[in-house]
């Protein structure tokens, strides 16, 4: 019986042939044709142009298997005259295929190497140099080969993931990027997270990791160096804390412009402080000078911006630095505010405290007052307890007291949740209410000044005096509706300000030099 002839592809609509290779018309890429096969110009459509990608695959000859009977043994038989099978790629072709065959077309069905790679016989062939690899049932040297040749066009399947070494180098950047513990790697849930998508995988030891980290932290800290080396000037920030009650430490870091023109700070190093008491003023100056020499940065720090001016500034301190010191002006406005705070202000921000604190702790009155959020339409806000070591969480806590008010006094006084003697002591009077509806636009006046002089990528120092007098000549004014000690308050951190900014000193020179603010 005669064979049919072969169908059309509906991929040429799309390729037309250049002797051994085929255009692609919709972004004129270039494939080599081997064999009379589509594969490689089917994958190309799919994945580059997949809304006008053909919706057949390489097209086969539709085969006819006839098998003809003599009229003998068909009568005998009593069967038909003859038996007609349509073969075709999707009817029952796995049935008829070798196991090596099967497992070769599973292949090239998962991976995307084949969109780049045509299988001749026993080799393989890119479409992109018209390299020839031996293929043996592994896309590995195919995938090595783009790696190599043809970086830009490597595909990003699964089928052949990343090596061992690069996913241990991923996971200790993991745990650099996100500050997880090294330990991390011994834990049974990412270990069998990793048996389950690398195969055959060994996970490293933490002690693997530590090593990987800190070659990553050498060469973070060479590059840092380099850069160092092309800055004319810099300042350092010497950050004193505290991790415990005995164990303080200095955080020593730098700001400088590189050539174009951009802000730049890196941390440089930590030092602990001795444990006995107080830090001396030569001890934190000691660690600078070292830091400064370890990084090579001598003769180019033209100040020292501190947050303790007890800490550092000594006669001793000037005389071993080669640059200036000067107070954090975030530092400074805490101190003056801290000097603002009268008795009276202390009573309301404590009794504040405790009555968020009630609200914080006990879990039937923080249900209740989610509850009368909904029933009053109120914002469905958790309460805010303010830190001591942090002045600018007192005005957070009162705004959202403020917000919360009537909630509050709604769960105070219902006795099935707050009993009387409980609800007398936590009640905050409607003397103590003024207060702090007075006091609160003032702290976040304060509270802006301080978040726009920390900006991170802005150089601050010009705005540090603008923002000084902005204070003192308009926002710490008394008023007339001011209460008593928000006034008091406000002229007492006008004082402060003056002092420690020494305006007097610098509105003198200012006169000397014909400037006027």
């Amino acid at each position: 019986m005669k064979r049919t002839g072969r169908r059309r592809s509906s991929v040429w609509d799309c390729f037309e042939q250049l002797g051994n290779f085929v255009r692609c018309m919709k972004c004129d890429a270039r494939l080599k044709y081997c064999g009379g096969a589509t594969s490689s110009m089917i994958n190309h459509m799919s994945r580059h142009h997949p809304s006008t990608a053909p919706s057949d695959e390489d097209e086969k000859p539709v085969i006819c298997t006839v098998q003809c009977v003599d009229d003998e043994s068909a009568a005998a038989a009593g069967a038909d005259i003859m038996q007609v099978a349509i073969m075709s790629p999707h009817v029952n072709a796995g049935a008829r295929l070798s196991e090596r065959e099967y497992g070769e077309r599973k292949r090239l069905k998962r991976s995307s190497v084949w969109d780049i790679f045509v299988k001749v016989d026993e080799e393989v062939h890119c479409t992109m140099c018209d390299t020839k690899l031996k293929y043996r049932s592994s896309t590995t040297s195919m995938m090595y080969h783009i790696k190599n040749k043809h970086p830009d066009t490597m595909p990003g399947d699964g089928g052949s993931g990343a090596t061992h070494a690069e996913v241990t180098e991923l996971i200790s950047r993991m745990i650099e990027r996100d500050m997880l513990p090294v330990s991390v790697v011994g834990g049974d849930g990412f270990r069998e997270l990793l048996a389950h998508t690398v195969h055959n995988y060994k996970v490293p030891s933490a002690a693997d990791v530590t090593r990987l980290v800190e070659g990553h932290f050498h060469e973070k800290a060479e590059e840092l160096v380099a850069q160092l080396a092309n800055v004319e000037k810099l300042a350092l920030t010497a950050d004193l804390w505290t991790a415990l009650p005995f164990q303080r430490y200095v955080t020593v870091s730098c700001s400088f412009i590189t050539a174009d023109w951009q802000g730049r700070s890196a941390v440089l190093q930590t030092h602990k402080l001795p444990s006995d008491g107080h830090a001396p003023a030569d001890g934190v100056t000691g660690r600078l000078l070292s830091t400064v020499q370890i990084w090579g940065i001598a003769g180019k720090v033209t100040a020292c911006v501190h947050n303790s001016a007890r800490g550092i500034s000594s006669p001793q301190a000037f005389i071993r630095g080669t640059w200036d010191y000067a107070t954090c002006f975030a530092t400074t406005l805490q101190v003056a505010v801290s000097d603002g705070l009268s008795e009276a202000l202390v009573g309301v921000i404590v009794a504040a405290g405790k009555l968020v604190k009630h609200f914080n702790r006990s879990l039937l009155a923080s249900e209740a007052l989610e509850t009368k959020q909904v029933q009053m339409c109120l914002p469905q806000h958790a309460l805010i307890q303010s830190c001591k070591a942090r002045w600018d969480t007192i005005c957070d806590m009162f705004e959202r007291l403020l917000e919360q008010r009537w909630a509050i006094k709604a769960v105070l006084s219902d006795r099935t949740i707050t009993n009387r003697q409980e609800a007398q002591s936590l009640e905050i009077e409607d003397d103590c209410w003024q207060i702090i509806e007075n006091f609160t636009p003032v702290l976040a006046t304060l509270k802006w000044a301080t978040t726009v002089i920390s900006a991170d990528t802005e150089v601050s120092i010009s705005n540090i005096y603008p923002i000084t007098f902005s204070l003192i000549q308009t926002h710490l004014v008394p008023r007339e509706n001011d209460v008593e000690q928000v006034s008091e308050f406000k002229l007492k951190v006008q004082d402060s300000l003056r002092n420690h900014m020494e305006v007097g000193v610098f509105l003198s020179i200012c006169a000397s030099t014909g400037y006027t603010i």
